[in-house]
């Protein structure tokens, strides 16, 4: 059998057995190429450039279309329009694919009798194995993940003054107007109270929460608290992180010794802050849409 009709094969098969396993795909925007990006665009060369990435389910499989559960931010359905570009991502164990993708608009799956909002995305023509050493590279994509600085949160009755002043500063960075009014002021000022912080890196966001990747060095605070502080950076749609509180649900090691851990965000001292953080994720992908739609009417 030719080479390239097995490898064809082969990434079928995986993409079968995810979906009969229940599993599913992490999806992005691509990022404009070097040399493509318009006035006031962010490149894959910027290092103040993040990727948001979903972890979504596979509903459906036919030979043209891949049916994916919407993508979702603490309950909110993240609309992505028709034509718009992905990259998804496929992994079966340590292994992972890339492929690019487009949206081929929205459909209604029946599961169990249950009707569920779905969104449709064209089949590949081809995948590309990512690289060893970064599992979001192949040789014409990288997805970069976001940055998040996290603390141990020592007193959850805290983050209510922490979250509002946070809200204030996003908001104003938003505001030329307003911005003078908080270039001056101390982030720590406004800091819950907290232990050591350590670092991370967002690898994907779901429903209620996010998929952190911690470094081996960084991962002992995980076995001795539960609930967390996060400032999360996506820049350059968001100029200020994002703080926000989060509980440890899960962990696993993988083969490189790094903790994957999932959070569910928590909002029980301050309700009003999860329909903040909701909007701004919202307005992070609204604009990364916008930019690539004026890319694609640009190139015709």
């Amino acid at each position: 059998m030719p080479a390239n009709r097995l490898r064809n094969e082969q990434w079928r098969r995986s993409l079968e057995q995810i979906f009969e396993r229940g599993g599913g795909l992490e999806i992005s925007f691509p990022r404009a190429r070097t040399g493509d990006a318009g006035p006031g665009e962010a490149s894959p060369a910027d290092d103040a450039t993040c990727n948001l990435i979903w972890r979504v389910r596979i509903l459906r499989l036919t030979d043209e279309e891949i049916f994916l559960e919407q993508p979702m931010a603490l309950g909110e359905t993240m609309t992505l329009a028709k034509g718009v570009e992905l990259v998804a991502v496929m992994a079966v164990g340590q292994n992972r694919w890339m492929f690019t993708t487009r949206v081929l608009g929205a459909a209604e799956v029946t599961i169990v009798g249950r009707t569920i909002s779905a969104l449709r995305i064209a089949c590949p023509e081809r995948v590309e194995r990512c690289r060893r050493r970064n599992f979001y590279r192949v040789s014409t994509t990288e997805l970069v993940l976001p940055k998040v600085t996290c603390w141990p949160l020592l007193n959850p009755d805290s983050v209510v003054l922490a979250e509002k002043a946070n809200e204030m500063r996003v908001l104003a960075s938003q505001n030329p107007q307003e911005a003078a009014d908080f270039e001056n002021v101390d982030e720590h000022l406004t800091m819950p109270e907290v232990g050591p912080a350590f670092r991370a890196t967002l690898a994907n966001i779901g429903g209620g929460g996010i998929g952190l990747v911690v470094e081996p060095g960084d991962a002992q605070a995980l076995t001795r608290h539960r609930t967390f502080w996060l400032s999360i950076a996506l820049p350059p749609e968001i100029a200020v992180p994002l703080a926000v509180t989060a509980k440890l649900v899960h962990t696993h090691i993988d083969s490189s010794q790094k903790t994957y851990c999932g959070l569910a965000f928590e909002f029980g001292h301050n309700r009003g802050h999860q329909k903040f953080i909701t909007d701004q994720i919202r307005r992070c992908v609204t604009m990364q849409q916008e930019a690539q739609l004026r890319r694609l009417r640009k190139a015709g």
